[in-house]
């Protein structure tokens, strides 16, 4: 059923990208039309935002009910106790909260791969040209930017397109603002939970914010750092092509195998040892409670309670953690039984209120990278000064944002109730 609607879903996308190439044929450019291209491309990102969140969301429920169901077969063979809750609630339900957002992850990456392969992303630098200009960009840093939604990884290491190294460097330290597919979970999970009655138009929201601190970002860090002329020579645009339905749907392979590795590692070592930390000592006070009460006193005034402060720590290694945890942490002894989802555990807890969750969704969205993304940065700078001034940078800014975010929430959530 989902092959068919990837067929049909390029088919459709190329067919539009063909006749809007055919209407304004008459010009330079395909899309050298600006009424043209502006919409095209605010359609594009609507139609790409409206299937990953919407029609995500069926295999989504389909992978939560499988997770239930295994655990449900794991308590037929194992009596209640330690090692039935670290299988069930430490591997099962961790490393499952984390794998159940594979269909939104694999929908993205289908999309970004359409535009990348089709050559419409050069389209879409030549349409931001003049825009990046004024942000002390030049066009050609608008595609690695546009690649960050899928992976920040990659896309700093496209900057290499990018002939002035100071452009270059202002772009890497921009594409972490850009949220990466490891962001998804967060956002489909406390979006859908907490906003089900309009959830594309919140996360849009949350991205065309985050596009705008971006923004602001590139300004400030122009003036201070970056006092060069710009290069203004004209960006390379690729003609339009019908992408090839196998090398788009081969890369989506690819995108989701390497997601699909990093559960079956990363993630279910450190579920494994979030759960150890999270149960001893077999004590109220755990070592993970330890080290989320000793962090609170900095994150309470954006309304998080310890456990949202052990979350957020997991995630600087992998944003993808922040799920996971979420899954361990707020699995209460009076909640369990319901066998609930992620989402409904939250919800139960009373700790994710809409000022609370705003809060989270911001601060998550902007703070520090994963550690594979500075890393990159330190590579690709040459040195560590720029990646440690974008761990620094992004964590004061997501906090000051949260803190915003928080406040004003408080004053105005009776729009959300």
């Amino acid at each position: 059923m989902y092959s068919v609607f990837f067929i049909f879903s390029l088919e459709l996308l190329q067919t539009v990208l063909m006749l809007g190439f055919q209407i304004v044929k008459k010009n330079n450019s395909p899309f050298v039309h600006k009424t043209t291209s502006t919409v095209s491309f605010i359609f594009f990102i609507w139609l790409m935002f409206f299937c990953t969140f919407t029609l995500g969301k069926y295999p989504q429920e389909a992978i939560f009910w499988l997770l239930n169901w295994l655990n449900q077969l794991i308590g037929t063979f194992l009596s209640p106790g330690l090692l039935n809750d670290f299988i069930t609630n430490g591997v099962v339900t961790g490393v499952g909260s984390v794998l159940a957002f594979l269909p939104n992850i694999l929908i993205l990456f289908f999309f970004m791969y359409i535009f990348e392969e089709s050559g419409y992303l050069t389209h879409v630098a030549e349409l931001l040209d003049s825009l990046m200009h004024k942000i002390g960009l030049h066009g050609n840093s608008v595609v690695p930017l546009l690649m960050g939604f899928g992976c920040n990884v990659p896309a700093i290491l496209a900057t290499k397109t990018i002939p002035e190294f100071k452009r270059r460097i202002l772009t890497m330290l921009l594409i972490p603002f850009m949220s990466c597919s490891a962001r998804l979970p967060v956002l489909v999970l406390l979006v859908g939970t907490f906003f089900p009655q309009y959830p594309i138009l919140i996360i849009f929201g949350l991205y065309v914010f985050t596009i705008l601190i971006a923004i602001i970002t590139a300004i400030f860090l122009n003036k201070v750092f970056f006092k060069t002329p710009l290069d203004l020579t004209p960006v390379e645009v690729l003609p339009l092509r019908k992408p090839k339905l196998r090398k788009v749907l081969h890369l989506t392979w690819e995108a989701g195998y390497e997601y699909l590795k990093k559960i079956g590692t990363v993630v279910l070592i450190a579920m494994m040892a979030i759960w150890l930390l999270s149960n001893f000592p077999r004590q109220d006070d755990t070592y993970l409670a330890r080290f989320g009460k000793s962090a609170q006193p900095v994150l309470s005034p954006l309304g998080f309670d310890w456990k949202m402060s052990v979350c957020l720590t997991t995630g600087l290694a992998a944003k993808e953690f922040i799920v996971g945890t979420m899954a361990i942490l707020y699995n209460d002894e009076e909640i369990k039984s319901d066998n609930q989802q992620t989402g409904m555990r939250l919800k139960s807890s009373g700790a994710f209120t809409i000022p609370v969750t705003l809060s989270f969704l911001v601060f998550s969205l902007l703070y520090m990278p994963c550690i594979a993304t500075i890393y990159t940065i330190k590579r690709e700078s040459g040195s560590w000064r720029w990646a440690l001034f974008s761990m620094a940078y992004s964590i004061a800014l997501a906090w000051l944002m949260a803190f915003v975010v928080y406040n004003i929430a408080i004053e105005i959530q009776f729009f959300f109730l």
